[in-house]
């Protein structure tokens, strides 16, 4: 693994999922917050529907309803998106912690796995 690969799959999997993650939970702090009082679980569900929309639309799919129904199985999928999403997003985030000392790792060692693999051949 090159020093460029290393730091794409770290800006990749650390920092971009963190900069999602945190203006979606500013913006959703900004929307659910009521009398100083905030609701998490709108904040966490809102965070969690670009995590989690496109794997709920291949469950339910709103085919051959009317207008009513259709917008339910629509409101649906984004709630249950969302708490799919929420979960997803916390396991990312945990991913992305675990990326910082693995990165850190990767490039001490880059150098070290190269000459290995050229005294093996």
């Amino acid at each position: 693994m090159t020093r460029g690969e290393i730091w794409k799959d770290f800006f990749k999997k650390t920092v971009l999922t963190v900069l999602i993650a945190g203006v979606l939970f500013y913006w959703a702090t900004l929307v659910f917050t009521k009398d100083g009082a905030t609701n998490y679980f709108y904040v966490w569900l809102c965070c969690g529907i670009p995590f989690g929309i496109r794997r709920m639309f291949v469950w339910l799919i709103p085919r051959g309803f009317d207008l009513s129904g259709t917008v339910g199985v629509v409101a649906l999928n984004f709630i249950v998106g969302g708490l799919i999403g929420g979960v997803i997003l916390i396991w990312r985030l945990v991913v992305a912690a675990w990326y910082i000392p693995l990165t850190i790792y990767r490039l001490l060692n880059v150098g070290r796995v190269g000459v290995a693999e050229i005294s093996e051949e």
